[in-house]
Parts: C-alpha cells; structure tokens; sequence
C-alpha cells in the first residue's frame, strides 16, 4: 500500500478484544494514522468530543454497553453526527436471531446508516477499501 493513504488522519477504534485491536492498530498505523482507542463505548464520546476523529471503527458487543448504542448517540450529537463509522463484529445472526448490516441499523434505530458493517473475521483490504 501508499503508506501515506490516510496521513494526518485520525481513526477512533472501539474494541474491547486486544488481538482485534492490534491487526487494525497495525494496518491504519501502517498507512499514516493516528489511532485513538477505547475499550468501553462510555469513553467514546467524550474521547471523540476532545480528539475529532476523521474515522471511526466499532465493535458491537462492548464491556458496558453496545457499540450500536454509541453509534446512535453519535448521529444524534451536535457536531459527532457526521463521522463515518464502520462496524467490525464478531457477532452473527445465529446469536442475535437477527442480521445487522448497515441498512438495518438505520431502519431499527431511525439513524443515518453506518458507512459498513465487517463480520469478524475481516478482509483487511476490504476494510481498508472501505475507510478511503
């Protein structure tokens, strides 16, 4: 890759599983990012208020709450509303007895949609693709 593709961006991750958490440490660094993390959603407001990320990336199944939950709260903040969030999550429509996908998300909770949502695990190349 460029190694600059996202140069002076800053990427809001929301991962409570540390594996995860590197490999997308890893391959935003890699391309000039600065990555900011939390491992609870009750953090990423306040982080988000004070750094202005450019991207953001959630897990649905956080310690405290859901990600979904942060996500709404985010489209429904004075100036956080518009930042692209991509959802990365392990969590499948077997267990939840239905299937999250973008679309989804906006109809159940009358939200703009999220810019993608990524079943764990991930092609790092399509979520790659899908930041710029």
């Amino acid at each position: 890759m460029d190694n600059n593709l996202l140069k002076d961006k800053k990427i809001l991750i929301l991962e409570d599983e540390a594996d995860v958490l590197n490999s997308l440490k890893i391959l935003f660094e890699s391309e000039g990012a600065k990555v900011i993390h939390s491992d609870y959603a009750s953090k990423a407001i306040p982080l988000a208020e004070k750094e202005s990320p450019d991207l953001c990336i959630f897990d649905v199944m956080l310690p405290d709450e859901s990600g979904i939950q942060v996500f709404v709260e985010f489209r429904n903040h004075p100036f956080l509303y518009s930042t692209p969030i991509i959802f990365v999550s392990g969590i499948n429509s077997f267990e939840l007895g239905n299937i999250w996908t973008a679309s989804s998300i906006s109809e159940r909770y009358q939200v703009p949609p999220p810019e993608g949502f990524f079943d764990k695990p991930f092609n790092p190349n399509d979520l790659f693709a899908k930041c710029l």
